[in-house]
């Protein structure tokens, strides 16, 4: 009998050191079950896009995660920032067409880094640098301009898909033009 019972007292302590167990276990699931939800809720709410390129400004140039796009003669921008600069804009365009599920209908966006082209799709090979180097080079230049009017082109192209899925719910606020951009107040060149 009393061998029994130390048997008996021996198993409950063993049961109950298996419910203990469990129940710590169960409560560990429990917990990570709430950080990962925790942790799904913020990634739900973070938006990539601008996760990954910080549009802003500094000063009179427009900025895409820190790179300045453009250039005045009373503050040299070294070109090879413009370039980035200009690489991730088109990065960001092509982006959010292919998010969209929109193409484009005369050009084709080739993100590069700093030597992003365009494509023109008109059945030949041409190809429009998106990408400068100081210097008397006349036909860089020439298309380098060309590669800005494309990339207008793209943006108004995008934009027209954008204001058209939303039903005039979202609407870029400048107005573009073929080379212009900008509203009722006055256009500016590209």
């Amino acid at each position: 009998l009393k061998r029994e019972e130390e048997e008996y007292w021996r198993d409950l302590n063993e049961h109950q050191r298996q419910m203990l167990q469990f129940a710590d276990d169960q409560l560990s699931v429990t917990y990570q079950l709430q950080y990962y939800s925790e942790q799904l809720e913020r990634l739900n709410k973070t938006n990539i896009i601008n996760a990954t390129f910080h549009i802003w400004h500094n000063g009179y140039f427009g900025t895409i995660n820190g790179l300045r796009l453009g250039r005045l003669q009373s503050v040299p921008v070294e070109w090879s920032e413009i370039n980035a600069a200009w690489g991730q804009t088109i990065f960001l365009l092509n982006t959010l067409a292919r998010m969209s599920g929109m193409t484009f209908e005369r050009y084709r966006l080739v993100p590069y880094g700093n030597q992003s082209i365009i494509e023109v799709l008109d059945g030949k090979k041409k190809v429009l640098p998106l990408h400068y180097t100081s210097g008397l080079r006349l036909f860089q230049e020439a298309k380098f301009d060309s590669a800005m009017v494309a990339f207008l082109d793209c943006l108004q192209q995008f934009k027209s898909h954008i204001e058209t899925s939303s039903k005039g719910e979202f609407a870029l606020p400048y107005k573009i033009e073929k080379d212009r951009i900008g509203d009722d107040n006055g256009y500016f060149s590209i």
